[in-house]
């Protein structure tokens, strides 16, 4: 019989002056070292559930295209380096 443990990651995003903007906690079975790949599944749930259409009606679609820059940014940052928040090894 195999178990799988269920491993919680907390999480926050401050501004610049350390307000916390968001914060959070998620739970699940991971497999990767530090919960990576349970890091990873919860940011797609997450980005499944927008809805651009929210944005169109308030108004605010220039916040979604700066939103959808920023994850995209990230995105090739995390992929150009083995280690992105630790040492700076660049792939080549």
């Amino acid at each position: 019989m195999e178990t799988e443990q269920i491993h919680k990651v907390n999480f926050k995003m401050e501004d610049m002056d350390g307000k916390i903007e968001v914060k959070g906690e998620i739970s699940g079975a991971a497999k990767i070292p530090n919960h990576d790949d349970l890091k990873f599944k919860a940011i797609i749930a997450l980005l499944n559930s927008i809805d651009k259409q929210n944005f169109i009606v308030t108004e605010n679609l220039p916040l979604f295209d700066t939103y959808v820059k920023e994850i995209e940014e990230t995105i090739m940052e995390v992929s150009k380096y083995e280690s992105f928040q630790g040492k700076n090894i660049r792939r080549e």
